[in-house]
């Protein structure tokens, strides 16, 4: 009788409860960003709609926490106020691209938000 040199794969021991890779933890993650994706949709359709720089915004959800961004502009006025380093936290909440100016990141928080660009 032969014996085969092949290796034995050995079965993984199931992931602990709350690691990153726990199958559990990775569908709540990935329910959690797929909401929040879709509120987001929803809510820059609204967006789009206004016609006042004082008008209302909808405000967008973080896709790692599905909560509401933290000082979400009130209007559009109110975004030309935030500083830079909300501009950018807000863009990595939204997993948007961050590189660029100052002024290339607040055009990317307009149109993440949904409103139209603002002309050159």
């Amino acid at each position: 009788m032969s014996q085969s040199t092949t290796p034995v794969k050995q079965a993984k021991p199931p992931a602990a409860a709350g690691s990153e890779k726990d199958p559990l933890r990775l569908i709540e993650k990935l329910e959690v960003k797929t909401k929040a994706v879709n509120a987001n949709n929803v809510a820059r359709v609204a967006n789009s709609h206004l016609v006042s720089a004082d008008d209302k915004l909808h405000p967008l959800l973080s896709l790692k926490n599905g909560r509401t961004l933290e000082k979400f502009p009130e209007s559009p006025k109110a975004l030309a106020k935030l500083s830079v380093a909300l501009v950018d936290a807000m863009l990595s909440a939204l997993e948007a691209d961050r590189n660029g100016n100052e002024m290339e990141k607040r055009e990317r928080l307009r149109l993440q938000i949904g409103l139209k660009p603002n002309p050159a």
